[in-house]
C-alpha cells in the first residue's frame, strides 16, 4: 500500500510544474476509469502502466535530490530542510483539494518520498569526497 501511495504523490509533486486543466481531477479520471475498465484485469493493466509512468517521474526527481546534494555538499547545509518540506506539504494539501485527490493518500504519500529522499541525499552527501564550503 505504501508503495502505491509513493508513486501517487510522485505523480502528483513531479508533474507539478505542468499546468493542470479542470478536467484532470480525479472525477475525470474515474469516470475514463468506468467507461474503459470493465473488469479487474483491464484495471490492472491502466495501473501497471501508470505505475511505469511514476516510475519515470520518480527517476527524475532523484536526479535533482542527487543534484541538489552536490550544491548542498559545498555549504554548510545538511539534506534535511525542514521549513522547504513544510511549505511543500502546503501546497500539496492545495493541489490534492484542486484535484479531488483525498489528502489521506497525497499526505502520506508525499511524506515517504520526502522522507526517503532525504535519507538518500544525505547518504549521497556523506559519501562526497570533502570540499571547502562556497561563502556567500
Amino acid at each position: 500500500m505504501k508503495f502505491v501511495l509513493v508513486f501517487i504523490t510522485a505523480l502528483i509533486f513531479v508533474k507539478g510544474n505542468i499546468l493542470y486543466s479542470n478536467e484532470e481531477t480525479l472525477s475525470y479520471y474515474y469516470e475514463i476509469a468506468k467507461e474503459n475498465c470493465h473488469d479487474i484485469s483491464a484495471i490492472r493493466t491502466e495501473m501497471d502502466r501508470i505505475n511505469n509512468e511514476i516510475l519515470k517521474l520518480l527517476v527524475e526527481r532523484t536526479a535533482y535530490v542527487k543534484r541538489a546534494g552536490d550544491l548542498k555538499s559545498r555549504t554548510t547545509k545538511i539534506a534535511d530542510d525542514r521549513q522547504r518540506v513544510a511549505d511543500q506539504e502546503r501546497k500539496i494539501i492545495d493541489k490534492s483539494v484542486e484535484l479531488e485527490l483525498p489528502t489521506e493518500i497525497s499526505i502520506p504519500a508525499f511524506r515517504a518520498i520526502v522522507e526517503t529522499s532525504i535519507q538518500f541525499q544525505q547518504g549521497y552527501i556523506d559519501q562526497l569526497p570533502f570540499q571547502q564550503p562556497i561563502s556567500h
